[in-house]
C-alpha cells in the first residue's frame, strides 16, 4: 500500500510497516480491506459459551491468500488463553490453571513440559501470516 503509516478505518491499519487489523474489544465486527490489489473480508464474531470463558473467532475470506498482521489484546482479567488455526493450538496456555473442559483443539505434543507462550493478559498478541480463504481463528478466554 502507498499510504504511509495511516490509522484506517474499524481498527484496520495501513502503512508501509505495519498493515493488518487491530482487535482491542470482544465484540461482533467486519473487516473489509484490500491488500495488494487483493479483497480481504474478515469477520470477528464473539461467543460466550459458559460464564467463566468467551471464544472470539475470526473467518478470513479473500480473493487470494495474503499475508497481514492480526493484532489482539488479550483482556486484562482473563486468567488463561489460547489461541487455535483451523483447530488446531497455535499459542497455548499461559498459567499452569485450565479448566477442566476446555474446548477440543489438535494439539502437538513436542516438548510439553517446556512449552512456551507468549500470550499474556493486557497484551497484545501479533500473528503474523499469509492467512488463506476460510481459515479460521479462535481466541479462547477463560476467566
Amino acid at each position: 500500500m502507498s499510504e504511509n503509516n495511516m490509522q484506517g478505518t474499524d481498527g484496520v491499519i495501513r502503512g508501509d510497516l505495519f498493515e493488518g487489523i487491530v482487535v482491542s474489544e470482544l465484540e461482533d465486527k467486519d473487516y473489509q480491506f484490500e491488500i495488494d490489489g487483493a479483497q480481504v473480508s474478515v469477520a470477528q464474531r464473539v461467543q460466550s459459551p459458559k460464564d467463566d470463558r468467551k471464544i472470539m473467532g475470526f473467518l478470513f475470506l479473500m480473493d487470494a491468500p495474503r499475508r497481514f498482521r492480526l493484532d489482539i489484546l488479550i483482556p486484562e482479567d482473563c486468567k488463561n488463553a489460547r489461541i487455535a488455526l483451523n483447530d488446531k493450538e497455535l499459542l497455548g496456555f499461559f498459567s499452569k490453571e485450565i479448566p477442566e473442559d476446555v474446548e477440543e483443539v489438535q494439539v502437538s505434543h513436542c516438548n510439553d513440559a517446556n512449552k512456551y507462550t507468549p500470550l499474556a493478559p493486557g497484551k497484545f498478541q501479533s500473528l503474523n501470516f499469509k492467512w488463506e480463504s476460510g481459515d479460521i481463528l479462535k481466541c479462547f478466554f477463560y476467566y
